[in-house]
């Protein structure tokens, strides 16, 4: 009877785990940028409370702030680009965002990738 009874409280336990998977942690931002609605950085910012953060590879905008940027820090060794499609690829870019000042394309910032 003893046996049994732990058997079952065994399977009891067992089946309070959930079963689903544990998602791992988001990797660390590798960089981060405050992106704006208007020209030279002005107008409202979008990215507020971290939102800003960008891992390494392609980071697609979605948001309507796609006129101008400047870089908040970028990890040593970390080399940022602007580009104007959402897949990194487009050849109207800004290679190496590297200083702190205002950045803007003539057509809108799609994606933003971090190679480090």
């Amino acid at each position: 009877m003893h046996t049994l009874t732990l058997l079952i409280s065994t399977l009891g336990l067992t089946a309070a785990i959930p079963t689903s998977s544990f998602s791992s942690r988001q990797a660390a931002a590798a960089a981060s940028v405050d992106r704006y609605a208007g020209p030279g950085c002005s107008g409202t910012v979008c990215n507020k409370a971290g939102s800003g953060d960008l891992h390494e590879g392609c980071n697609v905008i979605s948001d309507a702030c796609t006129t101008s940027l400047h870089l908040n820090y970028a990890n040593t060794g970390c080399q940022v680009a602007i580009w104007t499609d959402a897949a990194c690829s487009n050849v109207y870019f800004y290679a190496n965002v590297t200083s702190y000042e205002c950045y803007q394309l003539g057509p809108p910032i799609q994606s933003i990738s971090v190679t480090c």
